[in-house]
């Protein structure tokens, strides 16, 4: 992966972290991570070859260590089934959870870094933020045996993708027929949806999707167009999704399909598209260089990518990685879509996405 380590890059303060009571996880409250911990020994200085190591072998090292620290973004829904199963599977260790978004978790685990205090064992995290980690040399080389025959899109040495989130044009069905909804992303530039199209604030990812398939000059030209036919912009997919539900707004550009999902079937008004391609980005598992419980973190790791932890995936309305198991939605099983994911060259120059993505959109910049 080309530009792994700018030096210069700067990392933006977010939202202070939050604990989240999750069933089979024990929690520590947030001083106590990065209040002490281990000073850490790299993975490469370790003497051990970690990709070697058998399942069984990274259990029995993990039994030793008796717990992980776990950054993740992932909420309530998303952990709690996960780590029941892992808990019945592997007993013995224990999870610490902490609740960390996007660049929140960059500048924590950054300033505990230079600190010299490593106390977080691996990052779940959006594929922006997990990028950013391995070009500071926050995270250790590993490949993980259960990822072997996953997209080669979704892995680097650093870090492995588990979930695969998919971001379609989204409709209100008591306002708009299916009949009558945008086919393609062309459908939402019709006079007829002025005012009543709506984006997430910050989907920076779907912004540089569409750049990458439709050209640099052309993806710009396009948003510049939904622009001048009255798109409104709202805070976080949660809102996006709850705006489109209750009519605010008719069309979301890119919202995410396991909420949608979750909300059609529970008899909200709300559907997807499926267009030609989709756009989606995915999330990310990554070991630290130097974590405190590196056997623990790698079994988590791999319990996650396995058929066991994806299928949790799965049930979640996410869509798995492991090709191996289905997603709740047979029309979004792999190899039935054209799915556009940023690659290398957008995830190492995030920050100037970020800045075309507002400049496009006539808004001043944020982070």
């Amino acid at each position: 992966m080309p530009n792994l380590a700018p030096s210069h890059r700067r990392i933006s303060k977010g939202r202070r972290a939050a604990v989240v009571i999750v069933a089979g996880l024990t929690l520590a409250p947030l001083s106590a991570c990065g209040s002490g911990g281990d000073n850490g020994t790299a993975a490469s200085e370790s003497g051990v070859d970690w990709n070697s190591l058998t399942i069984e072998q990274l259990y029995e090292g993990a039994k030793e260590e008796g717990k992980f620290v776990l950054y993740s973004g992932q909420g309530k829904d998303d952990l709690e089934v996960l780590s029941a199963r892992f808990h019945e599977q592997y007993p013995g260790v224990e999870i610490e959870h902490f609740e960390q978004v996007g660049e929140d978790s960059a500048s924590k685990l950054t300033s505990e870094a230079n600190a010299g205090v490593f106390t977080t064992d691996i990052i779940d995290t959006e594929q922006n933020t997990i990028y950013q980690l391995a070009q500071l040399d926050l995270l250790a080389e590993y490949t993980p045996p259960a990822a072997a025959s996953f997209d080669n899109r979704l892995k680097k040495p650093w870090f492995t993708g588990h979930r695969i989130q998919i971001k379609p044009i989204t409709y209100n069905t008591q306002q708009i027929s299916q009949a009558d909804a945008p086919q393609n992303y062309d459908d939402l530039l019709n006079p007829k949806w002025n005012g009543k199209v709506c984006a997430e604030a910050a989907e920076v990812s779907v912004f540089a999707d569409m750049l990458q398939q439709m050209g640099r000059e052309q993806g710009i030209d396009y948003w510049k167009q939904l622009t001048a036919n009255g798109i409104r912009f709202i805070n976080g997919q949660t809102n996006l999704v709850e705006s489109v539900i209750a009519g605010d707004c008719s069309i979301a550009v890119a919202a995410n399909v396991h909420s949608v999902a979750k909300s059609a079937e529970k008899g909200a008004p709300i559907a997807w598209v499926k267009t030609d391609p989709l756009y989606a980005n995915y999330g990310a598992l990554g070991v630290l260089d130097r974590a405190p419980h590196p056997y623990a973190a790698r079994l988590w790791m791999n319990y996650v990518l396995s058929d066991a932890g994806q299928q949790s995936v799965a049930d979640n309305y996410r869509i798995p990685v492991n090709p191996n198991v289905q997603p709740k939605q047979p029309e979004l099983a792999q190899g039935t879509f054209n799915m556009v994911l940023a690659g290398d060259d957008v995830m190492n120059n995030f920050a100037d996405y970020n800045k075309l993505y507002y400049e496009a959109t006539g808004r001043p910049i944020v982070g």
